[in-house]
């Protein structure tokens, strides 16, 4: 059950992690590489998607982020063409999904874009004031991240009309479980311990006396007793120990009986150790209906991933990229798997993303890259032209 909710939690954090690093820390307030200046080559167009030109420039700022966000550091030549194609890519489902939100017939009125900002400020930010001095500090004007909020909302609206309610029946959630429970939802026999860990061997002694004087556990652990300094850990109430740890982390209290003091054990360098054994508690699996709920959640959670996946796939093929500059980029073989870089999930907040739609203009500021996915795509899905350079 624990790992069930572990996994879950971890999903949550990945998604929260997403939506904060697209928000700002990706964004590069700086200035653009421009056109041709001292010691830089000329500014030129390394692809079209959609007919729109993606400059080298934008482009380069583009996999600047994407590297910092990431914190990655020494990268190889070898190590950069795989990065290109995927910031491509992921520019190329930015400039389909604007299109398809266009075909669509998809507006946000500003008032709705207004009301999420400031949601959005009165979420995250202490005050509306902290808000504003980080938008200015990122360089941002109020009206230009409306606008893309706007445009994340509409993007969300889209997203949420082309995959649907995503459902999990009674069956599935019951196959799951059948199919999981003694790895999710099996709790392998052991006992429930006390445990009281100390710097000091004396100490632990000391503990372990006033136990055997038939104190109680609380009473022979409390601050009034031992030293605090001396302290390392010690449980208040009963923890459950699987079986297993008593043939190694646990092995001085293994031959305990129920009730019995251990003697005081070192467990590392510095670290004393007396326990009591409680109470034996059988293996057991919990029933289906206590962990139904989490399962539910669980698989729609996936099924939502899943159709995310789809859905971003989906943009790709529909995308035309021309390169002009193949050697920026991976070569194309024939029936090489490319990895894709994933359309964000609806958020509960906009971001900052794309605040210019503009890729070839000076004064734009191409929007950050997202996160990428490991989701491989296959060759054929895309529609992948190159050129030579013009």
């Amino acid at each position: 059950m624990d790992k069930l909710r572990t996994q879950m939690r971890w999903i949550m954090v990945v998604i929260v992690v997403t939506f904060l690093l697209s928000t700002f820390l990706m964004y590069d307030s700086g200035p653009r590489r421009g056109a041709s200046s001292s010691g830089q080559l000329a500014d030129y167009a390394v692809a079209d998607v959609n007919g729109r030109r993606l400059m080298r420039s934008a482009l380069d700022q583009r996999v600047r982020q994407y590297i910092e966000a990431q914190g990655t550091r020494d990268l190889a030549s070898t190590d950069l063409p795989p990065i290109y194609q995927s910031v491509l890519e992921q520019y190329a489902m930015e400039q389909q999904m604007t299109q398809e939100v266009k075909d669509s017939g998809i507006v946000i009125s500003d008032a709705d874009a207004e009301q999420a900002m400031k949601d959005y400020a009165d979420q995250v930010f202490p005050t509306r004031e902290a808000f504003y001095q980080s938008l200015e500090r990122s360089g941002l004007k109020v009206e230009d991240y409306k606008k893309n909020i706007a445009q994340q909302m509409a993007s969300q609206q889209l997203i949420r009309e082309s995959i649907g309610v995503v459902t999990v029946s009674e069956d599935e959630a019951i196959e799951f479980y059948d199919s999981t429970k003694n790895l999710f939802f099996r709790q392998p026999a052991g006992f429930n311990v006390s445990l009281a860990h100390f710097a000091s061997e004396d100490e632990a002694e000391k503990v372990r006396n006033l136990l055997l004087e038939g104190r109680s556990w609380e009473s022979a652990t409390s601050g009034d007793v031992v030293d605090a300094s001396k302290v390392i850990n010690v449980t208040t109430v009963p923890m459950f120990v699987p079986e297993s740890v008593f043939d190694d982390y646990l092995a001085p209290m293994k031959s305990l009986d129920l009730g019995a003091v251990s003697p005081v054990f070192e467990v590392a360098s510095s670290d004393f150790a007396v326990g009591v054994k409680d109470e034996a508690v059988a293996e057991k699996i919990s029933p289906y209906d206590e962990v139904s709920g989490d399962i539910r959640m669980l698989l729609q959670q996936q099924k939502e991933r899943t159709a995310m996946t789809n859905f971003s796939q989906g943009l790709l093929s529909r995308a035309r990229i021309v390169i002009h500059d193949p050697d920026l980029f991976p070569p194309q073989r024939e029936n090489e798997v490319l990895p894709v870089s994933d359309v964000p999930e609806p958020a509960s907040a906009p971001t900052t993303d794309t605040l210019s739609d503009d890729a070839t203009s000076a004064d734009s500021q191409p929007s950050p890259p997202l996160p990428l996915s490991d989701v491989p795509l296959s060759p054929e899905v895309v529609s992948t032209e190159v050129v030579s350079r013009e």
